[in-house]
């Protein structure tokens, strides 16, 4: 029993929670719980997946989950969710029950008021307030979002609640899938007792972070035109060419877990770190596969390209949230407004591409005359946005990845005595801490005692939010530790 015990702590232990990339887990959870909510056949008792109520509802859901990441930021200006993570319990709960709710009552999509309203709103803000606190907390931590460790716990996770899901009947699906909030909010308390007190890193200043702008603009874009194109492939293809009893969209969500666990072995065997803006153009090829295959007009085809699709659906925000995560970890990008982009960006796409399929379904001229050129049309756009989708990668790569260089590390010295209205004393103070100066070497060079050094430290210690060397050292870096 000791054995077991001993063992048990040895694979919870720091280390081996860091390796296996543990502290991901809580996002994890969040995107199972709402792939298996709407991707799941289990989750609907008396209604198929694909029943006009719950595509509407989940259309609803969509545009107001957008919307709701979008508030946050200015809903959480002044007040912090991992310093009030009752916030993060409500959220969790109020989730739960609506999940419970929405699969033991299939029929109440149907209703106008809870199908259209009262699901997805309790559904979006729950999910909008336990991804921003969880986004505040990995940049307290300082999360790297290796993707390595992130797709092994999204893979893990999402292919073991999927499964568990299809294979599970209906009301032990419905528990399941209304759990995994609530299984979030518990990690996330238990990693909030480690972090409470911190504080959330200080932003570069605007001179600096104005370079990564238009980087960060471009791949927003492009990314949204990929969900767009890909949800629209999703919506337009036929249902009678799919997988009966909706296993394609099981299918799908399980390619996307296979994907991510393929990727981080491939890591792990090479020992190499690949980017994840380095896989985004990849990811906008694989739609122009699935837009192609569906533009051959052959039938037998149909089932592939919808099952590429999904499994692009399921990994779209993983990959998002990865760089917006990174972005945010170097001080590039506010937390709160880092993963509300990254999940309005997605969520937003996915609506205006469904809807533009539905629009056509229910329009017959307009299904006949322009569902295949409307997928060649993206099928060009996605290739013309290829070319400075690629233009941004070297950049933002240089920016996130590369180490600093002196010209660099003067910059961001520069452009923070201007943003914190620093003295000139404690801009030369600032400098020489930069070239890795102490207390004494600064005293000697300046002339005057370790004291009035000691204290013009500690002006700009408050002036710029930090608390200790070692973080002004990290942001005069770049935000570049990967902790």
């Amino acid at each position: 029993m000791r054995s077991e015990d001993s063992d048990a702590k040895a694979l919870l232990s720091p280390e081996n929670r860091e390796r296996f990339g543990i502290h991901y887990l809580g996002l994890s959870l969040i995107l199972a719980w709402y792939y298996c909510l709407w991707f799941s056949p289990s989750m609907f008792s008396t209604l198929p997946i694909t029943d006009d109520a719950v595509t509407f509802s989940w259309l609803s859901t969509l545009a107001l989950t957008g919307f709701a990441f979008l508030a946050t930021p200015f809903v959480f200006t002044k007040v912090h969710i991992y310093k009030q993570p009752v916030i993060m319990w409500v959220a969790s709960a109020a989730t739960c029950i609506a999940t419970m709710a929405f699969g033991a009552f299939g029929t109440i999509l149907s209703n106008l008021v809870f199908g259209f309203i009262v699901f997805p709103v309790i559904f979006a803000a729950g999910n909008a307030i336990m991804w921003v606190a969880w986004g505040e907390l990995h940049a307290i931590r300082k999360s790297n979002f290796s993707l390595h460790k992130f797709s092994l716990s999204f893979g893990i996770t999402m292919f073991i609640a999927m499964s568990v899901t299809t294979l599970l009947p209906h009301i032990a699906s419905n528990i399941f899938v209304a759990l995994l909030p609530l299984l979030s909010a518990m990690l996330y308390r238990k990693s909030n007792e480690k972090f409470r007190d911190k504080e959330l890193p200080t932003l570069l200043p605007k001179a600096t972070r104005a370079k990564t702008s238009r980087a960060t603009f471009f791949i927003s874009i492009a990314i949204s035109i990929t969900c767009v194109a890909c949800y629209y492939n999703i919506a337009i293809i036929p249902i009678d060419q799919l997988l009966p009893d909706g296993m394609s969209y099981v299918a799908g969500i399980i390619g996307s877990a296979v994907v991510c666990l393929l990727l981080s072995l491939v890591q792990k065997l090479t020992k190499k770190e690949i980017a994840t803006y380095r896989l985004l153009p990849w990811v906008v090829v694989a739609c122009c596969a699935a837009l192609g295959l569906y533009a051959n007009g052959d039938p037998a085809l149909y089932n592939v390209s919808f099952i590429i699709t999904i499994t692009l659906a399921g990994i779209f925000e993983l990959f998002l949230v990865s760089y917006f995560g990174a972005l945010s970890n170097k001080g590039h990008l506010a937390p709160v407004m880092a993963f509300a982009v990254s999940g309005a960006v997605v969520r937003l796409g996915f609506f205006f591409g469904d809807g533009w399929a539905i629009v056509y379904e229910h329009n017959p001229f307009l299904a006949e005359h322009f569902s295949t050129s409307t997928s060649i049309f993206f099928l060009c756009l996605l290739a013309m946005v290829l070319v400075p989708l690629l233009r941004q990668e070297s950049a933002i790569i240089q920016l996130t990845k590369a180490p600093a260089a002196s010209s660099e590390i003067e910059e961001v010295c520069n452009a923070a005595i201007e943003e914190f209205s620093l003295s000139k004393r404690e801009g030369e103070i600032l400098k020489y801490i930069a070239r890795g100066y102490t207390i004494d070497n600064i005293s000697k060079k300046l002339v005057i005692s370790p004291y009035t050094t000691q204290t013009h430290v500690r002006h700009i210690y408050s002036k710029m939010n930090v608390h200790k060397r070692s973080e002004l050292l990290d942001y005069i870096n770049m935000h570049r530790s990967d902790a």
